[in-house]
């Protein structure tokens, strides 16, 4: 656990804070929550901190963090299924119940609607004190491993979901996201009914 001003979150909390972050300058060094001039106008698209989350958790960087497919529609029209991490989803709600996220819904020209979130006054300080080790398992995931520059974030939408992180300054870093491929998940059951319901007719037609 990690208090800052008396306020205790997991570690798994505090990296989600930190990726929110890293998400904003995903599309400059300028878009960034510790940026006074961009403090209050910054927001964070719900499916972006969604897609980052589920990659890193397959990373094994969100260490209580799982996924499983669940079906979502996106902005009212199109749906797919996606890998959701439901831990993830609940820190983000625990997050704003302490006052650390904000959250915004905004409806679209389909009549759908898009979420974005933003960190409060509150939850730009607890960024500011994040540990350096913390920081920097995350920072790696968003830098080119050839020239050292910061990754761009793809999301295309159209019959199917293409999500990737890819360089465009060397051109040799490409990573594929693979949030909206559904895994087969192999499982083992048992009729354990029908052995019930057995012995319940064995103890009734034999007396014991």
């Amino acid at each position: 656990m990690f208090t800052f001003d008396g306020v205790s979150l997991t570690k798994d909390q505090v990296r989600l804070i930190y990726l929110i972050e890293q998400i904003g300058q995903l599309k400059g060094n300028d878009f960034s929550f510790l940026n006074e001039k961009m403090f209050g106008k910054l927001w964070v698209k719900e499916l972006s901190i969604l897609i980052l989350a589920y990659h890193l958790t397959v990373e094994g960087i969100f260490e209580t963090y799982d996924y499983a497919p669940t079906p979502i529609q996106f902005f009212g029209r199109t749906s797919y299924t996606v890998n959701l991490t439901f831990e993830g989803i609940d820190d983000i709600e625990d997050l704003r119940e302490l006052n650390i996220l904000e959250k915004i819904r905004l409806s679209t020209t389909q009549y759908g609607f898009v979420t974005g979130y933003r960190l409060t006054e509150k939850g730009v300080k607890i960024l500011e004190n994040i540990p350096e080790d913390v920081k920097e398992e995350i920072d790696k995931h968003f830098y080119c491993k050839h020239c050292k520059k910061r990754l761009d974030f793809l999301c295309e939408m159209g019959s199917e979901l293409i999500v990737k992180l890819k360089c465009s300054s060397c051109n040799k870093t490409e990573i594929d996201i693979e949030f909206a491929i559904a895994e087969d998940v192999s499982y083992v059951s048992r009729p354990y009914f029908l052995e019930i319901m057995k012995s319940l007719v064995v103890r009734n037609g034999s007396g014991e």
